[in-house]
């Protein structure tokens, strides 16, 4: 009987929440049939793990983290597949130069070897720009614990771009 209220109970919370992110996803691809794609997996993924969802906490932002999940899992697998990495992962300079474009090839490519948490921390805080408090509301966390994260994310995509240097002294 359990199951059968839990399924109840997910069919409701993924109507509320359906088209908030369905909403959020087609923002950030701009495509239609592929924020669609990316929100199915989520709701999937949210059904799957539902069992462990902690009920004290709002729905939203649990399954807009996943959500957001499956999207930088869709831009590492595009990028990867020689696609290009959309424009909020993208947090260098706006003026169109050489000297930019390469600043912004840097970006992209340290943000998808740091890990998806900390690429999410950075897109929501610089690409978004979100508050502290709305990244903790979002992630269900403290906002001190969201400003730790921050800075941990920060340190990782520095370390990340200083390896890039490095490898692209030696080309």
């Amino acid at each position: 009987m359990e199951a059968a209220t839990d399924r109840e109970l997910f069919s409701q919370l993924m109507e509320q929440s359906e088209r908030p992110v369905y909403a959020f996803l087609a923002g950030k691809v701009r495509d239609r049939t592929i924020a669609a794609d990316i929100a199915q997996e989520a709701f999937f993924l949210a059904y799957r793990r539902f069992a462990g969802y902690d009920r004290s906490r709002p729905f939203l932002p649990w399954i807009m983290t996943i959500a957001y999940n499956c999207l930088v899992d869709y831009w590492r697998k595009s990028g990867r597949d020689g696609g290009s990495l959309p424009d909020e992962q993208v947090l260098a300079a706006p003026e169109p130069d050489g000297e930019n474009d390469w600043k912004q090839q840097e970006v992209v490519e340290a943000m998808t070897r740091i890990s998806a948490d900390d690429s999410a921390l950075l897109t929501m805080f610089y690409a978004e720009g979100c508050s502290l408090a709305t990244i903790a509301e979002r992630l269900g966390i403290q906002e001190g614990t969201a400003k730790v994260r921050l800075f941990r994310a920060r340190a990782a995509l520095k370390k990340q771009i200083e390896a890039w240097h490095g490898q692209g002294a030696d080309k």
